[in-house]
């Protein structure tokens, strides 16, 4: 096996070092961990992602007990990221950009902190078997699971341990089914070297069209393919908040119809009885797999970070940017393992890993908790960057920015409470940009020629991203 290990490694160090990868490491240790991989060949993704699925295809040849111990069921934000950074340049910046934002943010919306968010969900079933067209049944129990997550209201939230109760909080956020959508299809949907199983959300590739992304939470329930050569099976996946606004001039970015959340049709839903068995292991589910993936949609990260990487290796220098979640080296391998501490911390603070969390990889039957900090970022997102979503409407006022009059004839005045620069941007309701300025204390938008209707005005700064809905008046 060490002879095999050390062969590996150095095939793998002269492909790695010919395309600038990472280097391999841990080979004198019968471990293999590949931490990131960067590489822009032209936009060839295609290459990245051979290479890099095949570096994978290789190590899962490698007995387990050999490697870092990980679960075999996955959150595919990773691949999110991964993919769509090489499909869409700063992809992975504006992801970043946006929740250090909403994180600056989560103070100053402090105030709204008595309202109710609701959030309408539209639940595509997309399938081509008949044990993937689930019950109604499933569907409304994972609705109620949802809200008892997101209200704090689930029966096992006492199980948290001790340590980490002060910390459990009420997101006071709700979810509301608004409507079923049925489609039969012959299509596959899987990860691909170069894409998400995202025909899922296209009806002329199989899948079903999102109802309207502003204003709902699509949630598209399909039976997703094994991770490709690896044979893992990702769980879903969601689309985290990238405020498209503050995308750099020039740049493209995903289509808003891409929206949402995805998650496998064995998961979705309590006491469903289809299992999901990988490599001899079933997955135990209690429809917790949608609450984690509706936390990445409202802008959460994993809890320790992502800096392990997908082979579960320890980086206990990376973080969620979250500072009330204590430091975890690495993804929980399932299980409620309440002895594991990843990141031993000096100065007498240090914690176990919070296995309770919803954006770990633990069991589903441990999971319970989202943390006070955790609750502010996602309110603050559902404030600003998916503020269309909910049914509270937000006023501007005592804020960072004024804009007046709402409905409006000939002009939009803006004013900003600090001198800063600022972009705004007005679109009609299908995101077709009409106007677009750079602005630092006021301006006055000539709107006289647009037609009586709705549209949508972004305001984005360092401090900030508003979206406002303003309608122009019959005159």
């Amino acid at each position: 096996m060490k002879h095999y290990l050390e062969i590996l490694v150095l095939i793998y160090r002269e492909i790695l070092e010919k395309f600038k990868f990472l280097t391999v490491e841990n080979s004198d240790k019968s471990v293999v961990s590949i931490y990131k991989m960067q590489l822009k060949l032209n936009n060839k993704a295609y290459l990245y992602y051979e290479i890099q699925l095949l570096v994978a295809f290789l190590l899962f040849t490698i007995p387990l007990s050999a490697q870092n111990k990980i679960s075999p069921f996955q959150c595919g934000h990773e691949y999110v990221l991964s993919i769509n950074e090489q499909n869409y340049s700063n992809y992975r910046e504006m992801v970043n950009e946006t929740f250090s934002i909403a994180y600056k943010n989560k103070d100053i919306n402090a105030h709204h902190r008595n309202d109710i968010y609701k959030i309408p969900v539209v639940v595509h079933i997309v399938w081509k078997n008949s044990e993937e067209n689930l019950d109604d049944s499933l569907i409304f129990s994972q609705i109620k699971v949802l809200n008892k997550a997101f209200r704090l209201q689930n029966e096992d939230k006492s199980n948290v341990r001790d340590i980490f109760k002060d910390l459990q909080s009420d997101a006071e956020i709700e979810f509301e089914l608004k409507e079923v959508k049925r489609v039969k299809t012959s299509a596959n949907f899987a990860l691909s070297l170069t894409g998400l199983p995202d025909n899922v959300k296209r009806a002329s590739n199989g899948g079903s069209g999102a109802t309207d992304p502003d204003r709902h939470l699509n949630i598209w329930v399909c039976k997703i393919q094994p991770i490709p050569f690896i044979g893992g099976q990702i769980l879903g996946y969601a689309y985290p908040p990238t405020g498209l606004g503050n995308w750099p001039d020039g740049s493209s970015a995903p289509s808003k119809d891409l929206e949402g959340v995805v998650i496998d049709y064995r998961v979705f839903g309590l006491n469903n009885p289809n299992k999901l068995t990988v490599n001899g292991s079933t997955h135990q589910s209690f429809a917790r797999t949608t609450v984690h993936e509706v936390g990445h949609y409202l802008g959460l990260r994993h809890i320790w970070g992502d800096g392990g990487g997908l082979f579960g290796g320890n980086s206990c220098d990376a973080d969620d940017g979250i500072s009330d979640t204590p430091n975890q080296g690495t993804q929980s391998p399932g299980g409620c393992d309440t002895s594991a501490n990843t990141c031993i911390e000096e100065g007498g603070n240090d914690l176990p890993d919070m296995i309770e969390n919803y954006m770990d990889y633990s069991g589903e039957n441990c999971q319970n908790t989202f943390t006070k900090e955790q609750v502010a970022l996602m309110r603050s997102v559902l404030a600003n960057q998916r503020q269309l979503l909910t049914n509270t409407e937000q006023s501007f006022a005592n804020q960072q920015v004024n804009i007046w009059p709402n409905p409006f004839q000939n002009f939009i005045n803006i004013t900003l409470n600090e001198n800063i620069e600022t972009k705004v941007k007005l679109t009609s309701l299908d995101i077709s940009e009409i106007m677009s300025y750079k602005i630092s204390e006021k301006y006055m938008l000539d709107v006289e020629t647009l037609r009586s209707g709705t549209y949508l005005l972004e305001v984005v700064n360092d401090k900030m991203y508003k979206v406002l809905k303003l309608i122009k008046a019959h005159e």
